[in-house]
């Protein structure tokens, strides 16, 4: 049995679905825990304040004109409809100390499927040049010339063999290291720690690394020499990170140059992990080999970014993890919680205030 809540926790009857979809199917689905149900689509919505009091949940997003708890003295509970929190932890309600009284849980977990494929996507086209070769037949519509491509050489790498360095192993990084060691790689992790942790919070059956038995080692990212360590053994390097004072430029100037000169970096977390400026300096300087890029600091990038038009660079704005089963999923998440919360359990994905995520 899971850690269980406060018995003055009380019973969840109404919830403001908010900032998302509400097809008759999910509702239909809402209603065995809520007799009242309130929808609005648009975030920056503004419920009725009589709504806004009725509240024991907000699941989605707490709508742009929520901006003080006085506003929802019922509110129990925050399910988003995201992985991330960090927009929600820098809004008003926050800073509020009584705001410490509601539980904030996140989708994590929704995303265990698009990301770590477009992960392993974007490492194979950028192993196989498939950038280059795409752009000659769609923009100069002829057969691409063997002795140019790749330099003429022998030039695919494969992912068999490689050391695959995973930074932040939470979901997505637990269900890239099953898909690319399922290709012959070498998994190492990054985490706090720099030890071996169980897989908690909402996991898809089937997926991930539940026992944390899949890295051949692990680092730890508070530990500047073993954080060395990590990315100098890493030939492929997966960030899948939050965004925290913690995580702000985990490469940097001072942490680049430990990487492999042919390595490739994978940003799928949040931009500011990485510092684009010192991460342009190492791609023009051939002290990296390339990098995928779903998520950029500033984002977007404007238009003209030094990092657009490279062969060797993939960006995509921030789409890696739309799937199209992203309401089901989360949805399925906020059920399991609330079943959770009726038999007195903590929801999963809990939010830890002091870390930020």
């Amino acid at each position: 049995m899971g850690p269980t809540q406060s018995s003055s926790k009380k019973a969840l009857s109404t919830v403001l679905v908010c900032g998302i979809p509400l097809t008759p199917e999910h509702r239909a689905r809402l209603e065995p825990f809520f007799s009242t149900i309130y929808h609005y689509g648009d975030y920056n919505e503004a419920p009725k304040d009589a709504e806004l009091a009725d509240a024991d949940v907000i699941y989605g997003f707490p709508p742009a004109s929520l901006a003080s708890t006085s506003q929802v003295p019922k509110l129990q509970f925050i399910q988003l409809a995201s992985a991330g929190s960090e927009r929600v932890l820098g809004s008003p309600l926050w800073k509020e100390e009584e705001s410490k009284n509601i539980k904030l849980a996140t989708a994590a977990g929704v995303h265990t499927g698009p990301i770590p494929q477009y992960f392993i996507g974007t490492t194979l086209a950028l192993y196989h040049k498939f950038q280059e070769q795409i752009l000659i037949s769609q923009n100069e519509k002829r057969w691409g010339s063997s002795d140019k491509i790749g330099a003429g050489r022998m030039f695919i790498q494969e992912l068999r063999g490689k050391t695959i360095g995973i930074l932040g192993y939470g979901h997505i990084g637990r269900e890239s290291a099953r898909l690319a060691a399922a290709f012959g790689a070498n998994i190492i992790a990054a985490n706090t720690s720099g030890t071996k942790k169980a897989q908690d919070g909402y996991i898809i059956p089937g997926t991930g690394d539940p026992d944390g038995s899949i890295p051949s080692a692990y680092y730890s990212t508070t530990d500047s020499a073993s954080l060395a360590s990590f990315l100098s053994k890493s030939d492929v390097i997966l960030l899948s990170l939050p965004s925290t004072p913690a995580t702000y430029h985990i490469l940097s100037s001072e942490t680049i140059p430990h990487i492999k000169h042919s390595a490739i970096v994978v940003n799928i977390g949040r931009g500011d992990a990485i510092d684009t400026d010192a991460l342009l300096e190492a791609l023009d300087s051939g002290k990296l080999a390339g990098a995928a890029l779903d998520v950029t600091e500033p984002e977007p990038l404007p238009d003209g970014h030094p990092l657009f038009g490279r062969m060797n660079v993939i960006i995509t704005p921030h789409l890696s993890g739309r799937t199209e089963r992203y309401f089901d999923l989360s949805l399925g998440i906020f059920i399991e919680n609330a079943e959770r919360w009726k038999e007195g359990k903590l929801p999963l994905n809990l939010v830890d205030l002091q870390r930020g995520y």
